[in-house]
């Protein structure tokens, strides 16, 4: 059962990038809300640009030569890409593996402590950063306003969200 929704969830997240069969309305696009985006697991490699909204659910649309190609919606129980869903602990469980959370993703893109912040740290900068082992795995995440840095060095799975600069 849990390989079955692993491989709806990201079919339908390959699925996505094909040409739409109707024409989408293009929406104009704030420079400044552009962010970097770079995700990177087992079962998906991303990079382009995308936007991230906080509210009031978290939404991350990915964009991919300019048009985008679906949004990841974290709801309150669930964690939807296009309509699409799945209850949070079994996508999280998909996609960072054994030591994922329900929370995790969640946490990651609104910049909150995670795994109970566990290695929290405030570096001279002002980023806010966590290095910690935790299950046989070594996490870095860090965080400022203008970039979100997480990364599994243990399986490679890496989150990064960094502010677009012309």
């Amino acid at each position: 059962m849990k390989n079955l929704l692993l491989i709806i969830f990201f079919g339908i997240l390959f699925s996505s990038c094909g040409t739409p069969s109707l024409p989408k309305e293009q929406t104009r696009i704030d420079q400044k809300d552009l962010k970097l985006v770079l995700i990177k697991s087992k079962n998906i490699s991303f990079y382009d640009f995308g936007l991230l909204s906080l509210t009031p659910e978290i939404t991350l649309e990915l964009f991919k030569l300019g048009k985008s190609i679906g949004k990841f919606i974290i709801k309150e129980r669930e964690i939807c890409f296009i309509d699409d869903c799945a209850p949070k602990w079994v996508a999280s469980k998909a996609f960072f593996g054994d030591v994922g959370y329900d929370t995790l993703f969640e946490e990651i893109l609104s910049k909150k402590d995670i795994f109970d912040g566990i290695g929290k740290s405030l570096n001279a900068n002002g980023v806010i950063a966590q290095k910690f082992s935790f299950g046989g795995n070594d996490f870095i995440y860090e965080h400022s306003p203008d970039i979100i840095y997480f990364r599994n060095l243990t399986s490679g799975i890496t989150v990064i969200i960094d502010k677009f600069k012309e």
